[in-house]
């Protein structure tokens, strides 16, 4: 073995070491399972061996140079991937990046982004943000910053260079509706991201969650519910639609404290591990806001996780009535673990949700008490992705008769706007007839 193939070996056994290392057990004072403990052991160090041989002929012989780190966290991410599709390893300048991003604050210009035929277009510009105040307006495009033409980069690529630290100055180049192209000068800021977006939709209160990636998102909703009873100039809200299409979920303390607000008391949600001992439950505190209001959650194939939680809690305590089409089904708990060796840390998939009613969310995801699609049926059956269609999705012993019935989606007619939310349409005519009531009466409370 070559002092290079030596050093490898050492620094894949120190990081491997980091993540495996056996716990007590009381059994391993009888012979037989110290002898088999040691055997297990003896195993293990064969395959780690194996592991640095492996990495030594690659980075020797492979036909381009290679990077040990980008080898080892690829090696690493091929392991955990093999588990389930959530279970990875966080290299330690991107877990930086999601602690922030959790902190709902960064240095930047206070705009939210999408791809658009390869244009980089603004999709909201937050007031009170430097690029509003600069003049830069939702609808707008971003062509260059700093000079560097965005287009053709991915999304990614493209708004690089507007980080930065804050109170360094940026300056993008503008495109605006009406063809006006201009260079505008933006100071950077510690910006505070968006949690909730709300407003009054035909006399009922509508908010829409993107996402619960973000530590304020409970504060901020209780702001926009108060803020809807101005609007409206009530004292209680009427209908409330809260709108989670497309949250891929985010924090468990959110999804818990959201479904918390509009219940008094009781489950929100079981997470349950390996073990009997390894099961958690969690409870909505008492009180709850506007306890008479009626309320509809708004779901697609999309919303996964967190916001399966929401749904499914406020749907089996007969809180809200669910309407759209069946959720994503991402059922599973990833705990985040630190890593002292690099700041990194591991993500792995600890343990699996269940509604209050036991059900697990697994593979399964939210049905819908009705079942509303978003566009005209075309007459085909449009297969949607979803997290059992991983092939290595964790599986749920429960997937009987939980695939929509097609005969009973209620599809908008062929010339419905398609500038008009038929799905929202629906759950508005819900809210403010007696179906409301009459779907949630099927539920105890």
């Amino acid at each position: 073995m070559t002092l290079r193939h030596r050093f490898i070996l050492a620094a894949v056994l120190s990081l491997v070491f980091c993540f495996w290392a056996p716990g007590p057990n009381p059994a391993a004072k009888d012979a037989v399972s110290a002898a088999a403990i040691k055997t297990e052991n003896a195993e293990m160090l064969d395959r780690l061996k194996l592991f640095a041989d492996v990495l030594a002929v690659v980075r020797n012989e492979y036909v381009e140079d290679v990077d040990d780190a980008d080898l080892i966290d690829a090696a690493l991410n091929g392991a955990l991937n093999s588990l389930d599709p959530h279970s990875s390893y966080v290299p330690p300048v991107k877990f930086e990046e999601q602690k922030e991003a959790a902190r709902g604050e960064y240095g930047g210009l206070g705009i939210e982004v999408i791809q658009e035929n390869n244009l980089v277009k603004i999709n909201y510009a937050l007031e009170d943000a430097p690029a509003y105040k600069a003049g830069i307006r939702t609808g707008d495009y971003i062509t260059a910053v700093e000079g560097e033409r965005t287009f053709g980069k991915t999304l990614d690529e493209a708004i690089e260079g507007m980080k930065g630290l804050a109170g360094d100055p940026v300056t993008v180049t503008v495109l605006t509706p009406d063809n006006i192209t201009k260079d505008v000068v933006v100071i950077r800021q510690v910006v505070r991201r968006r949690a909730v977006r709300h407003r009054v939709e035909k006399g009922q209160g509508y908010v829409f969650l993107e996402t619960f990636n973000n530590e304020r998102l409970t504060d901020d909703l209780e702001l926009a519910l108060k803020d809807i009873k101005r609007q409206l100039g009530v004292s209680n809200i009427p209908g409330l639609i809260i709108d989670l299409r497309g949250n891929r979920g985010g924090l468990l303390t959110e999804s818990v404290s959201v479904s918390g607000l509009f219940l008094d008391g009781g489950e929100v949600l079981s997470a349950r591990g390996r073990t009997s001992e390894d099961t958690e439950r969690y409870h909505a505190e008492d009180g709850q806001f506007d306890k008479d209001m009626r309320i509809v959650v708004l779901i697609d194939s999309g919303s996964a996780s967190a916001a399966e939680i929401v749904a499914g809690a406020l749907q089996d305590r007969g809180r809200a009535v669910v309407v759209g089409r069946r959720s994503f089904g991402k059922g599973s708990v990833q705990s985040v673990m630190p890593l002292a060796i690099n700041n990194g840390a591991l993500r792995l998939t600890t343990q699996k949700y269940y509604t209050p009613s036991g059900k697990s969310i697994q593979g399964r995801g939210i049905m819908p008490d009705v079942l509303v699609a978003l566009s005209p049926d075309t007459g085909t059956i449009r297969k949607q992705f979803r997290e059992a269609s991983f092939s290595n999705a964790l599986s749920n012993a429960d997937m009987s008769a939980f695939e929509e019935d097609h005969d009973t989606i209620d599809y908008p007619p062929e010339d419905w706007p398609r500038t008009e939310d038929y799905q929202l349409q629906k759950a508005l005519d819900i809210i403010r007839s007696s179906r409301h009531t009459d779907i949630l009466s099927k539920f105890e409370k």
